[in-house]
């Protein structure tokens, strides 16, 4: 595999991968640096992401409606 390759890769998933390796470490310093049980950070990162995936079911429910009232026109 040629670099111009990989660094085009890179390109393609380089925010993807940042944004998990910044969520990972900002969820070890809680626990490791303020003492935040692990349990607790976790509970709340699961709470946070079913609150994400809620926002993200009603945004497609409403963009679907929006496309089916539109192709009615």
């Amino acid at each position: 595999m040629s670099i111009p390759e990989l660094y085009r890769r890179w390109r393609k998933y380089s925010t993807s991968v940042l944004a998990v390796l910044a969520t990972a470490l900002l969820l070890w310093s809680t626990v490791y640096i303020f003492d935040v049980p692990a349990k607790e950070v976790l509970a709340f990162l699961a709470v946070c992401i079913v609150g994400v995936g809620g926002i993200m079911l009603v945004a497609f429910g409403a963009s679907w409606v929006l496309a089916k009232v539109r192709s009615r026109k």
